[in-house]
């Protein structure tokens, strides 16, 4: 077995012998180890060969190539600092590849650098064309560097060279967003769902313009894409939060409801929503439908509160304890004040003694002082 192993030792340092001696050999393995994402294998390979230093074309062919890799090594690790630092040696070893400076721009992009990485993107023209990404990296640049109207130019530009690809006109969107240009931006939201049917541009789009306020517009762009979309659930909140913020409860209520048949966990949002609408009996249908036993519960104790039926609260007394609800000082100042209201004060007390809470503390010390003068003046609390 130590035989064995020796041979082993044997080989592998005369395999690294081999890999130092013959550095282009090094150099198209580590190339191979990239191409097969083994970005860590093919670093550990080139750091252990030693860069040539000779002033002959070989050796700055070799150079060039050697710290190109070690680069490229480096920015498929996200170390950029150390990506840079070598891609700048390969350029300084000679006429560079248009490739090395599409290297060049990744990584002046990523350090944030977007002045260099617009020069480089210009260095590369020759090859800029076979790679879109770098077309989008250039304008995130010149935005970034408020020429915005190079920007739009240079998305407009990608969109003419590669129509099939959306994702520049998903940029001059986003751009049109932060520039708070919203009719603008809707009308390029439409035109990039015509392009493209699908239910997260719908969902990115209406929820931008919810966000900064322009409601109508979003309602307008989530209506279409729910008729288009209508088991999306995503689209059917972001909907409903619409209509929330719009002050429309009852059509907020109506959307949930109808995605809740595809997300039965939406029954109690949609029941909630007919409260707030003060559609009880909507709510109370629809709460009966909530999967989760805790939350059906606690929920039906509130319905049944804003419709003043007392004694229906207390009846819920046993199948409240049954499923620990009754631990929960909320529930239990529920019970106290439908007891109160129901006119059955000997229960009050027995739901307000075990409350904790602060803030509940404070309601229940109400309740005692309301009941006092219930107990002290009946004709009051007639």
């Amino acid at each position: 077995m130590r035989l064995v192993l020796l041979l082993l030792f044997a080989l592998d340092g005369a395999v690294g012998a081999k890999e130092s001696v013959d550095l282009s050999h090094a150099l198209d393995l580590a190339a191979k180890r990239l191409q097969d994402g083994q970005a860590q294998g093919a670093l550990s390979l080139l750091i252990s060969q030693s860069p040539p230093t000779g002033e002959d074309e070989k050796s700055k062919k070799l150079s060039r190539r050697y710290h190109t890799l070690v680069g490229l090594a480096y920015l498929k690790l996200s170390q950029f600092p150390k990506a840079l630092e070598s891609l700048e040696l390969a350029l300084q070893a000679g006429p560079p590849e248009p490739l090395l400076y599409v290297y060049l721009a990744q990584t002046y992009f990523r350090l944030g650098r977007f002045q260099d990485t617009v020069a480089a993107i210009e260095s590369a023209q020759a090859v800029v064309d076979q790679y879109p990404g770098l077309y989008e990296i250039k304008a995130q640049s010149l935005w970034q560097l408020h020429r915005e109207e190079e920007a739009f130019a240079t998305l407009d530009q990608a969109r003419q060279k590669f129509p099939e690809n959306l994702s520049f006109l998903r940029r001059q969107l986003a751009y049109l967003l932060e520039k708070r240009l919203y009719h603008q931006a809707s009308a390029l939201g439409l035109e990039l769902l015509r392009l493209q049917d699908s239910a997260q541009d719908y969902a990115t789009l209406g929820n931008a313009l919810r966000l900064q306020g322009e409601l109508e517009l979003a309602t307008h762009v989530l209506e279409q894409g729910r008729l288009r979309h209508p088991q999306d659930l995503t689209l059917a909140k972001l909907l409903a939060h619409t209509y929330l913020a719009r002050e429309m409860p009852l059509a907020a209520a109506w959307i949930l409801e109808q995605a809740a048949q595809f997300d039965a966990n939406l029954y109690a949002d949609a029941a909630e929503l007919y409260r707030r609408a003060k559609d009880y009996t909507r709510a109370l249908f629809l709460n009966a439908q909530v999967p989760e036993v805790k939350a059906q519960r606690r929920q039906r104790v509130a319905l049944l509160l804003a419709l003043e039926r007392y004694d229906e609260v207390l009846a819920m007394h046993r199948a409240l304890d049954r499923v620990g609800l009754l631990a929960e000082d909320a529930v239990r100042y529920a019970l106290a004040y439908a007891a109160y209201r129901a006119g059955r004060p000997k229960l009050v007390e027995g739901y307000l003694d075990a409350i904790s809470d602060p803030q509940i503390f404070r309601q229940a010390a109400e309740l005692r002082r309301l009941l006092k003068e219930c107990a002290d003046q009946p004709w009051h609390c007639q």
